[in-house]
């Protein structure tokens, strides 16, 4: 459920341009780690990163599942951005209709999207599987939820809202600028509606509520946002759940990264992605650690990568996100254009 904080504000531009690192830290994390997303065999990422201590942006793509070139963005990321252009389109405000527009045009048909789909389902098909494991299409990868989005949409001509049992991370990702841009009174009953847009159900909405809060913990200047949201559970609303999830992470932070995420899931689902990037950020000394913590945890990485790039952005300053990794990440430039306009747009409307 996604409760109100009363936190001290931020001066407007000050909290705009917190925004702009929050989405940069998020959309690089994810770019660095999308060459090794997806590899579960954890004997086989050891044996193809063995010795290197910088596995991010990795020359090659690796996934078992795709191909793209080095410095694109995942699915998950692209949610993200795709969300941020419908924002600018509108003056900074989320219209579900102008969303839902730019969802079809960058994941629906006539798309990279679509026909990487086309060509996952041919190679799937079971006299395929039957010779073994399919080959990694060539293009992006789009989520079963943005899938159902679409289908639901062509089915109904109406804004859709997604499957009440999803437990994946899209919705927070198509969430995030909503939350970030939102006017205070409207933050909450915005970002709601356009995390259930993606994933209906409480699973999804809670893990959300309580990361938005460790982000605007951290945009106050928090540096130890983890362990302030757990310490007061009842005044940002967490569930009972979402507490026990956090202070299982604190208590095992001494215990290897790589072994927790093993624990407690490698995949894109709550709870593990969710306690999986909460414990790279509480090891991490910078945002590098972090990153390169979660890309060599395995599995879906960049789901987890999303989280903790843009906590580790929004505790470390934008500065000391490298600038070779900005510029080694494809999105970057579109990120900072858009950003800059809603701030100035954003900063006028507030002056």
């Amino acid at each position: 459920i996604l409760i109100a904080i009363n936190l001290v504000p931020l001066h407007p531009m000050k909290s705009l341009q917190k925004n702009r690192v929050i989405l940069l830290g998020a959309a690089i994390a994810d770019a660095a780690a999308r060459p090794l997303h997806w590899i579960y065999d954890a004997q086989k990422l050891n044996k193809l990163t063995a010795g290197m201590t910088n596995p991010e942006f990795w020359p090659n793509s690796e996934s078992p599942f795709y191909n793209l070139p080095t410095g694109s963005n995942s699915a998950y990321f692209d949610l993200t951005l795709v969300m941020l252009r419908s924002l600018q389109k509108n003056s900074g405000l989320f219209d579900p209709k102008i969303f839902m527009e730019h969802v079809l045009s960058h994941f629906g048909q006539n798309t990279a999207y679509e026909k990487a789909f086309q060509e996952r389902k041919l190679n799937y098909r079971p006299e395929v599987r039957e010779k073994g494991w399919p080959a990694p299409i060539n293009g992006p990868w789009r989520h079963g939820l943005v899938t159902t989005m679409l289908e639901n949409y062509h089915r109904t001509g109406e804004i859709p809202v997604g499957p009440d049992n999803a437990d994946e991370i899209d919705g927070f990702c198509a969430a995030l600028p909503v939350w970030l841009y939102s006017k205070p009174e409207n933050r909450i009953a915005s970002s709601k509606t356009a995390l259930k847009m993606v994933a209906g159900g409480d699973l999804c909405e809670s893990h959300a509520s309580a990361f938005f809060q460790l982000l605007d913990l951290a945009l106050s200047g928090e540096q130890y946002p983890i362990h302030q949201l757990v310490r007061n559970p009842n005044k940002y609303g967490l569930s009972e759940q979402i507490t026990e999830e956090i202070e299982q992470v604190i208590s095992a932070s001494e215990i290897a990264h790589v072994d927790f995420v093993e624990k407690v899931g490698k995949a894109c689902r709550y709870s593990g992605t969710f306690q999986g990037a909460l414990h790279a950020v509480l090891q991490a000394t910078s945002y590098e650690e972090g990153v390169r913590l979660a890309i060599l945890a395995g599995g879906c990485n960049c789901s987890r990568a999303v989280q903790v790039g843009c906590l580790l952005g929004a505790i470390h300053g934008e500065e000391k996100i490298p600038t070779k990794w900005i510029e080694a990440t494809h999105s970057a430039a579109e990120i900072q254009s858009i950003t800059g306009k809603l701030s100035n747009k954003l900063a006028s409307q507030a002056a």
